[in-house]
């Protein structure tokens, strides 16, 4: 259950705190008072859509903190599933907002994305208010309050994880198909394209080689003049002495000179080794003259056919040559793939069958299930309307199976086609319950679909706002009572107009608007029995309370007691 409440500049909220008990709880307030933005701070901390305009003016950040505790289990393997475990079976959860829309989520201390949190709160509070009517005279949804109501969760979500493997065979059986069709014109394609790289032959590497060649052909008579002079200055001359001639000239005198000057030995030793060094040098430099060629611009030609072949290649495959050669292994892949197409197909046609088969049977289960619970949901939310004063109420929950050309018309949540049907009135027929046209009759059905829902789930704490618009006085009692009755399984919060499920509560706030330093606020007032008496006094009696107003409100607060 909601145990604390803490809310920092929301709105008119500069700073609110309240602590909430079992039972049932009422929150009532003139209108402007803040009502609206207490039920908005709980959805917001709940996961619900952030506004920037949330944050107060002037404040640069907004707080809302929630202690929930007496957790249920259900609850508890909802958080376990995110890793979060009860701190002394309780949870704090707290969100921020910044005025340029950033959110924050923390669960007991512990950062977590927006999605989890709003996962988490699933099961700790309920939020009914008056935009339930849209969502519960939406058909689309109906099927989902059936769902909960039969408790179908863990059959729907086993049909659910076999009709994803459905849809992702159909899908490839599909694109195999699709592709049956060009298979032909795709096989002469990959043909040719496979045998267009492999008729040139290509090695990764080749196209440098090539071009470096092209590049010594293109320079031979400059590289071979260059080369010559360089060998001939260091090793043979035939019209000068070579540097290695020279140096041996000097070795030779160097020889002589140590038999004189023994410590010039070295010297000469150092002498043979430069010879022999130009000579080494020599060497390598003659290694690069150009092969001679017999028609070096028949070479050239050749090298140029050879890329331009290659161009051609890169520019129709790939950028390079080892994009071409992958292109090569990919188009070998996908003939393959076509060649074992029809095997394929046969394949994926026996999946889809056995899939079918499979959804088949659990959707007929379904059906059952909802058919049985749908039988006994109309009966129960016919006692509850039936008890606010609808007493001629007829309410049905059609399960319809959905059908196409060769049998039922398998969806994401079975065959079913879930309607919710109601009659006000006796003699007139049953309709959509979007044709319900009194906001006291729409406001009813939505709380008997809740109170009978909420008895089928074990969400911890249930709010409710002003679920009393549109109905009498009488009724708006009736309604009180049932919402105490709810809070004896559950937290029962309400915002509520009607004096009358005022005095039911167990617990009476109020909610009021004052200015404080030159600015409104809200602030929430827990309420004695004479201030409880006085609010009551205000409901009822508007302007001008008389002491009779005070009377009727004290005698309306203590038969209320008695009853509930």
């Amino acid at each position: 259950m909601l145990k604390s409440l803490h809310i920092e500049n929301i709105a008119v909220i500069k700073r609110l705190d309240a602590d909430f008990s079992k039972g049932f709880t009422v929150l009532t307030g003139e209108t402007g008072a803040g009502k609206s933005i207490l039920i908005d701070s709980i959805a917001f901390l709940l996961g619900g859509k952030a506004q920037r305009d949330l944050v107060r003016t002037g404040e640069n950040r907004a707080l809302v903190s929630g202690f929930f505790t007496d957790i249920s289990p259900d609850a508890i393997t909802l958080l376990a599933t995110y890793g979060i475990a009860p701190d002394d079976g309780a949870i704090e959860i707290a969100k921020t907002i910044t005025d340029d829309g950033k959110v924050t989520t923390r669960i007991n201390g512990r950062a977590v994305s927006n999605g989890v949190g709003r996962a988490c709160c699933m099961g700790l509070i309920n939020i009914h208010g008056q935009h339930d009517s849209q969502i519960i005279q939406n058909p689309a949804n109906h099927i989902g309050y059936l769902d909960r109501f039969a408790a179908t969760q863990e059959l729907l979500e086993k049909y659910q994880k076999e009709y994803a493997l459905y849809k992702d065979a159909l899908l490839s059986l599909r694109r195999f198909s699709e592709s049956e069709q060009n298979k032909e014109r795709m096989r002469d394609l990959l043909t040719y394209q496979i045998s267009d790289i492999e008729s040139a032959n290509l090695t990764v590497g080749e196209e440098e080689e090539l071009l470096s060649r092209k590049t010594l052909l293109k320079n031979a008579k400059l590289l071979s003049k260059h080369i010559i002079s360089a060998y001939r200055a260091l090793y043979k001359n035939s019209k000068g002495t070579p540097a290695v001639q020279l140096v041996e000239y000097a070795q030779d005198a160097v020889v002589q000179l140590s038999a004189i000057l023994p410590e010039c030995a070295p010297l000469a030793d150092r002498l043979a080794d430069i010879a022999a060094e130009l000579e080494n040098t020599a060497k390598q430099i003659g290694a690069y003259l150009p092969s001679s060629s017999a028609s070096p611009e028949q070479e050239l030609e050749e090298i140029d056919e050879r890329l331009n072949q290659i161009r051609k290649l890169k520019k129709k495959y790939g950028d390079s040559v080892a994009q071409v050669l992958d292109f090569l292994e990919k188009a070998k892949a996908s003939l393959n793939e076509i060649e074992s197409m029809d095997e394929k197909i046969q394949q994926y046609e026996k999946v889809v069958e056995t899939q079918k088969k499979k959804l088949l049977l659990l959707a007929k289960e379904l059906h059952d299930k909802r058919r049985e619970a749908g039988k006994n949901l109309s009966e129960s939310i016919c006692a509850v309307l039936q008890y606010l004063d609808m007493n001629k109420v007829s309410f049905s929950v059609a399960v319809e199976e959905q059908l196409v050309n060769d049998g039922p018309a398998l969806g994401q949540d079975g065959f079913d086609k879930v309607e919710f049907f109601i009659s006000t009135n006796p003699g007139e027929p049953m309709k959509p319950l979007t044709k319900v046209a009194s906001g006291g009759e729409l406001s009813r059905t939505m709380l008997a679909i809740q109170c009978v829902l909420s008895n089928a789930e074990s969400v911890s704490t249930l709010i409710f706002d002003e679920i009393d618009t549109g109905v009498s006085g009488k009724t708006s009692q009736k309604i009180g009572f049932k919402l105490h009755e709810l809070s004896e399984t559950a937290q029962v919060i309400c915002i509520t107009h009607a004096a009358q499920i005022a005095a039911l509560a167990d617990t009476h706030y109020l909610i009021r608007k004052e200015e404080k330093e030159g600015r409104v606020q809200t602030s929430l007032e827990l309420l004695s029995t004479s201030g409880r008496i006085e609010e009551l006094s205000r409901i009822i009696g508007g302007i001008n309370i008389t002491e009779k107003v005070r009377d009727t409100a004290k005698e309306l607060l203590e038969t209320s007691r008695k009853k509930a």
